[in-house]
């Protein structure tokens, strides 16, 4: 893909997004659409998404570094999102109806049809889960999280379509496959190139109510990857039908509010996992937390007034320092989320006004650094780590005095009312 079509494909997709409206406000379906986007026992009210192209994957970050991809698209307000009035299950009929669509655009322009595969399309599902509970259509920043190795490109489709009337999925599923493919052809992506062999379908139904009575919105992913000819591929199918995997069903755990927000923000489902728990509150300065669970990796997500909403990577080098040290009770709540620094990362926490910061670098691991003690003082007004570097011990006492090490082989003391820096 050259540079040029590269940058007219970001900014038609992030103008669809930008321009997007709630979907009580949202105008009905350009006159020009392609016919028979709307079944006639599922009328639209409106049908909207886009698509981008998927970046070359990338290696998971290691412990104590920050998650790469870019948070979805869509401000905080947009992605908060609402209680749902309830969901309808998400069926094979429904999954097969855009797997057939896909290939039909496809033979009508005389290429192979794509095959399924349950890995894939267990990273779609996911996604469009968590539009649903978005309320919003938006990218996914992370297509080839829990894709089978060996992929070599990928692109995606994702819509929402709001309906009224009695539940037909599959009629929303076709109604929102045609919108997709007909009005978003090659906008960044090729539905159509050749290299591409392998398929992804997710989608999820919110129940609806409104001043037109009961409906639903349905949210809709369709997934293209490419693999090089004639690999083996585990999970791969010829059609939904023998592959189909029903979606897991989880405990229902409501994420809303602020957290709700950050939530959404940093990915939802497809990045930190599912709730394991409600909100719960009680803690130091008013503040409320939840935690998320995505494989092996839980991340906590703390919110105070004053601090607003912020992570802490529980499976994280730092995020383990502040859990060993006592959480809240010690360093207090995090002021920050997890930063990258020249040659590490760090996290700010902050309590009763003191703020610790908690340094992590390759060879030094996780350190904490009392930024309104002597020493912090010190190493702040320094240069940081850019002058006596990450430290290498927590504060510790050596007779009289307070020390603590740093990585270019600076020590700070502090007795008696005296701060000072040999090396």
């Amino acid at each position: 893909m050259n540079l040029a079509r590269t940058a007219l494909v970001v900014s038609t997709a992030l103008a669809l997004l930008i321009g997007a409206q709630p979907a009580a406000l949202a105008a009905p379906a350009p006159a020009d659409d392609p016919p028979g986007h709307a079944s006639a026992g599922a009328p639209a009210v409106s049908l909207h998404g886009a698509s981008a192209p998927g970046a070359a994957p990338a290696p998971a970050p290691g412990p104590g570094t920050p998650a790469t991809g870019s948070p979805a698209d869509g401000s905080p307000g947009e992605l908060a999102g609402a209680a749902s009035a309830g969901a309808h299950p998400t069926t094979v009929e429904h999954i097969t109806e855009a797997f057939e669509i896909v290939n039909d655009h496809r033979r009508q322009a005389g290429r192979a049809p794509l095959v399924y595969n349950t890995a894939v399309s267990r990273n779609a599902q996911q996604w469009a889960q968590a539009m649903a509970g978005a309320r919003l259509e938006s990218r996914n920043p992370d297509p080839w999280a829990g894709v089978p190795a060996g992929g070599t490109r990928m692109d995606q489709y994702y819509g929402k379509g709001v309906f009224t009337g009695a539940f037909d999925g599959t009629g929303a599923v076709e109604a929102l496959s045609h919108y997709l493919l007909d009005f978003f052809p090659r906008n960044g992506t090729d539905q159509f190139a050749r290299d591409l062999t392998h398929l992804g379908i997710g989608v999820s139904h919110v129940a609806t109510t409104g001043s037109d009575g009961p409906g639903w919105e349905t949210y809709l992913t369709i997934y293209y990857y490419a693999y090089p000819a004639g690999q083996a591929v585990p999970g791969t199918y010829a059609t939904p039908a023998q592959g189909f995997v029903p979606p897991v069903t989880t405990p229902s755990y409501a994420v809303r509010g602020a957290i709700g927000t950050k939530y959404h923000r940093l990915g939802g489902a497809s990045v930190l996992g599912e709730p394991t728990m409600n909100e719960r509150g009680g803690l130091v300065h008013g503040g409320v937390y939840q935690q998320f669970r995505k494989g092996t990796r839980t991340t906590t997500l703390y919110w105070a007034p004053g601090y607003g909403a912020m992570a802490v990577k529980n499976y994280g080098s730092i995020g383990a320092r502040w859990v060993a040290a006592g959480r809240e009770h010690n360093f207090g709540l995090p002021a920050t989320d997890e930063r990258p620094v020249t040659g590490g990362a760090y996290q700010v926490f902050r309590r009763d006004g003191r703020s610790t910061q908690v340094m992590w670098s390759p060879g030094t691991g996780s350190r904490a650094i009392k930024l309104y003690g002597a020493i912090g003082r010190a190493w702040t007004a320094a240069g940081r780590e850019r002058g006596y570097g990450f430290p290498v011990t927590d504060e510790y006492r050596y007779g009289a005095e307070v020390r603590q090490r740093f990585s270019k082989g600076w020590t700070v003391h502090y007795a008696s009312g005296r701060t000072w820096a040999t090396r």
